[in-house]
């Protein structure tokens, strides 16, 4: 009989495989090999799928999905297989992470010493010197009806909390590791938001049961973040705010209208002022993206919406700084 690996990984990859490449080849040289990777091509037949399967060979096993699933739907494809075959943890990677050699044996030493523990993560950081802090833990603000936001975030790493674990809200889904226990008891993540607030209610759900979510600074990780830069892509903005209604009001029963009203003052509100800086032609599609995201928040469309497309930024053949076409539709964290 074939001894199942320890840690399943799971890479959501969209388009171009560049990023998928490097995630993989960080990936070997860390310290514990004992894995099982399965890289899930979350979107249509194309040419880019078959330097996918091409630049992967052996290192992994390439699945497609034939369109896109979304951050939920895509990584649960992947999530499904590992359990089959019997892996003990599951660890979800964004393409564009990179894994240090000691990532994966420090989340792996926290999980064997704390049993209570299902849900671990790494402490992320920009590229850079020196380098800044993406992600160390995360915060459901329940006072501001679900707002949620990563700490220490834009802080330089020297300036940073003494790297110990911690207790967190919810482990972002760029580099998440789980226990398969936790994932059979919980459930897959849920598929309804197609993108954002996915892993943030999977954290929440998990806790409820009784498993703890733990943020491991000394276990590092860089996350080169190609989206959510610069400009907002209609994507962002549309399922930013349909997601944030379903989530105060259907994970946290707290009132949707005031997580909008929330949203409005902080998030939408400084994108707006940058729209209107950097690409002030853009600025109606974007005012009726928003309304076009909370009607439909409040008519109950969840999933995929393909009509965002109609609402292309108008900047995009210019220079304005975006995610340079790499962000897409995956669901990048």
């Amino acid at each position: 009989m074939v001894r199942s690996a320890r840690t399943g990984v799971v890479v959501l990859n969209y388009g171009e495989p560049h990023d998928t490449f490097g995630c993989l080849d960080s990936l070997e040289q860390s310290d514990d090999l004992d894995l099982d990777i399965v890289v899930v091509d979350n979107g249509p037949e194309s040419d880019e799928h078959d330097r996918l399967r091409a630049g992967v060979g052996r290192r992994a096993e390439v699945v497609a999905t034939g369109e896109n699933l979304g951050y939920a739907g895509g990584n649960n494809l992947g999530i499904t297989r590992l359990l089959e075959r019997g892996v003990t943890f599951v660890w979800l990677l964004n393409p564009d992470t990179r894994v240090e050699p000691t990532t994966l044996p420090r989340l792996l030493r926290l999980m064997d010493r704390r049993p209570e523990c299902g849900v671990v993560g790494p402490r992320l950081v920009l590229p850079g010197s020196p380098a800044r802090v993406w992600y160390d833990g995360g915060v459901v603000d329940l006072e501001r009806w679900g707002a949620t936001r990563h700490r220490a975030q834009g802080k330089l790493e020297s300036e940073a909390r003494r790297p110990v674990p911690r207790v967190t809200d919810y482990v972002t889904g760029a580099a998440l590791l789980t226990r398969a226990a936790t994932l059979e008891q919980v459930g897959l993540l849920p598929e309804r938001y197609f993108l954002y607030y996915e892993e943030t209610e999977w954290c929440l759900r998990a806790r409820r049961l009784g498993w703890a979510c733990v943020v491991q600074s000394r276990a590092r990780m860089t996350h080169l973040k190609r989206s959510g830069i610069g400009i907002p892509e209609p994507y962002h903005v549309y399922y930013m705010t349909r997601n944030r209604y379903f989530f105060a009001r259907d994970c946290l029963g707290l009132d949707p209208e005031q997580a909008l009203a929330d949203l409005d003052a902080r998030l939408l509100a400084r994108w707006r002022a940058r729209v209107t800086r950097d690409a002030p032609a853009w600025l109606p599609a974007y005012d009726d993206l928003v309304a076009r995201a909370k009607a439909d928040a409040r008519a109950g469309r969840d999933g995929r919406n393909d009509d965002i497309t109609d609402y292309q930024r108008a900047d995009r053949s210019e220079s304005a700084p975006g995610d340079g076409g790499r962000g897409g539709w995956w669901g990048r964290r």
